[in-house]
């Protein structure tokens, strides 16, 4: 069959020829020959080259694994989603009397404001340092209860990094407090702002999307890529006509994973330097980080593949089945929004999937700067995943 033919092709098509204009050429560049020679003599990394030129060859293997990527982070960075969020605000009452409490339940009555007012004055500066609150309103002791400067006036500290929702807030606040001067009657003691601006951490929707975007990349490139590259030729008789070859399964099985795992390092490299240099995205960790959880976030979606691949006889059986793997986690596992908005049941399954793991990890590290060390949690339950893939894969896994 020539389909089956050009499938085994590429695998043998590198053996070395007699030419003496090449072997001349080889000669004159040691490292170029001893490089060569390391192809030609093992066959895992032969077998991985010839892997990786048939899968450049396949144009929608680079569409989804590239392109759909690509897409997503500039529609969801063009976007400006900053213009439908509503101004966060967070409350700290020191006075703790009635026209504090007031105070309160008049702001909270305009539902203008997304408020927080259960944390502490230290857990809402650092919410306001960390980019998610705009304003924080600090009504001080003795608020409302004589005629002095101190107890007619609150704090409002503001991020100055987003002036169009703390100038909307500043003013809403000040309104709200003439409206309590003008129902005392006493004009000329004003109650006002004491306004101070921070330097908050503004983060955008594109810089929580990115790693998100990242890791469902490499949940695609590892799970649909090799479910149905290995079905394919499962069904053609490849595998079977490779077992009759000096080729050791092992060497064919590794080359795989490497040129997955090898196109995975990309993915991430392409998509985070996409965002960094055309969205000015956020990246305050290390990006050889990053590399080394999508290596790790790779091998558990490869193995998924294999598993896959091994129980689904034909291509039509493996589509679902890796459908019904990949959709789920695609929108449980936060990569295109928060879990904290789903309820508490959904949400401690959703918190036990691979993709929220390596979402969480690269998520951390590119938004957080953190170190691989402090992602101990992910990097364990991405490889108890891989132990426990890995073992169903070599179960189900058939050469026929």
């Amino acid at each position: 069959m020539s389909c089956g033919t050009s499938d085994v092709e590429p695998f043998v098509a590198d053996q070395p020829d007699d030419q003496p204009h090449q072997s001349l050429d080889a000669n004159r560049v040691p490292g170029t020959a001893m490089l060569r020679q390391l192809f030609q003599t093992n066959p895992t990394l032969s077998l991985t080259k010839a892997s990786m030129r048939i899968w450049f060859r396949d144009r929608q293997a680079i569409f989804w694994t590239f392109f759909l990527p690509l897409v997503l982070i500039s529609v969801f960075g063009l976007l400006d989603f900053g213009a439908f969020r509503t101004v966060d605000l967070g409350i700290v009452d020191r006075a703790n009397n009635d026209a504090s409490q007031k105070l309160i339940a008049d702001v909270r009555a305009l539902g203008t404001f997304d408020i927080s007012d259960d944390l502490s004055e230290e857990e809402e500066r650092e919410a306001l340092l960390d980019g998610d609150r705009n304003l924080l309103l600090i009504i001080e002791p003795g608020f409302g209860e004589g005629q002095s400067p101190a107890q007619r006036r609150v704090t409002v500290i503001y991020n100055q990094g987003e002036p169009q929702e703390s100038a909307a807030g500043q003013t809403i606040i000040q309104h709200l407090l003439d409206k309590i001067t003008f129902a005392e009657g006493n004009i000329s003691d004003r109650y006002k702002i004491d306004a101070s601006p921070v330097d908050s951490r503004n983060l955008r929707f594109i810089d929580f999307l990115m790693p998100g975007v990242v890791a469902m990349s490499i949940m695609q490139m590892g799970l649909f890529s090799v479910a149905f590259s290995f079905v394919q030729l499962k069904s053609r008789g490849v595998l079977r006509r490779l077992k009759a070859t000096p080729v050791l399964p092992a060497s064919f099985i590794f080359a795989q994973v490497f040129t997955r795992l090898t196109i995975s390092i990309l993915q991430t490299l392409v998509l985070v330097g996409l965002a960094v240099l055309a969205f000015d995205v956020h990246l305050e960790g290390n990006l050889g980080v990053m590399v080394l959880l999508a290596l790790l976030g790779g091998g558990v979606f490869i193995s998924m593949g294999f598993a896959v691949s091994g129980w689904a006889g034909t291509e039509d059986v493996a589509a679902p089945v890796a459908n019904a793997i990949a959709l789920p986690m695609m929108f449980l596992s936060g990569v295109f929004f928060p879990r904290d908005a789903m309820p508490e049941p959904l949400r401690a399954v959703a918190d036990f999937l691979p993709l929220s793991y390596l979402a969480d990890a690269l998520r951390n590290v590119a938004v957080d700067g953190a170190s691989l060390w402090s992602q101990w949690e992910n990097v364990l339950g991405l490889t108890v995943w891989l132990v426990v893939t890995f073992f169903i894969a070599v179960r189900l896994f058939r050469w026929e």
